[in-house]
């Protein structure tokens, strides 16, 4: 797959830092498809340049309706976009359109991609320079995933959890954190979500950025959907020992 060859030469040449902001999208669901389907959108494209990466935060505050405004990294990376996630609907359909199972769009193929890197990424008739998107950068050291499932019993933690895939975003003057200078409005969802830092509850009175339960493993340690690039960055973040020989034949 040409995407995947991309990505790890990106990874050898030291371009990709990479996920999730989060791989749901603004319903909480990443992509689905319809298994009917003969050809369907590509579920995620990559892209290259500037973002801002929410992926880590814990502190999103709300504003009495049903999005967050959470503080987030800029960062320039290789990025990753879930097409269903994406908020402006003309670059959505565009992308949906340009970019599937059957012609799949490589690095910067997407339209998203330059409507990102161009400042066209329109939402509510107002055009963002940033837009929150999700890469690796602070992976090995920030995600400790823990499954927060508000519906057992013995739960102690938040109920709801932000989405920041796709959302726009705009600059903080003077910002509180000077590392985190922007701020993007994140839909508010409630529901099992997979906390960080190995923590349900959000800081500071806030809202943890997340993705949905079922999008992790907990048995295997990864993802439970195709996340692009997670296998390198998961092999460069293990430590330095050989492997159990000879493997197992599970």
């Amino acid at each position: 797959m040409k995407l995947r060859s991309v990505i790890l030469a990106g990874v050898a040449s030291m371009t990709i830092a990479v996920v999730p902001a989060a791989i749901a999208g603004p319903n909480g669901k990443a992509g689905e498809r319809s298994e009917s389907a003969a050809v369907e959108p590509q579920l995620a494209v990559a892209c290259t340049g500037w973002h801002a990466l929410c992926s880590f935060t814990t502190d999103c505050q709300t504003n009495g309706g049903d999005t967050a405004d959470c503080a987030c990294w800029r960062v320039d990376e290789t990025h990753i976009i879930v097409t269903d996630a994406i908020q402006d609907a003309a670059v959505k359909r565009m992308t949906q359109t340009r970019c599937t199972t059957r012609n799949s769009c490589d690095v910067d193929e997407a339209p998203v991609c330059s409507a990102i890197r161009d400042g066209q990424y329109e939402v509510n008739q107002v055009k963002y320079d940033w837009v929150s998107t999700f890469s690796y950068r602070g992976w090995c050291e920030l995600y400790r995933p823990k499954a927060c499932d508000p519906a057992r019993p013995d739960y102690v933690g938040d109920t709801r959890w932000a989405v920041c895939d796709a959302a726009p975003c705009t600059e903080i003057p003077d910002p509180a954190d000077p590392e985190r200078p922007l701020s993007c409005k994140c839909p508010v969802v409630e529901g099992p979500f997979v906390g960080t830092t190995d923590s349900c509850t959000g800081e500071n009175g806030g809202l943890i950025s997340a993705i949905e339960l079922q999008y992790w493993d907990f048995e295997k340690g990864s993802f439970s959907v195709p996340v692009q690039g997670y296998e390198y960055v998961q092999g460069a973040c293990a430590a330095l020992k050989s492997d159990p020989w000879p493997p197992s034949q599970e």
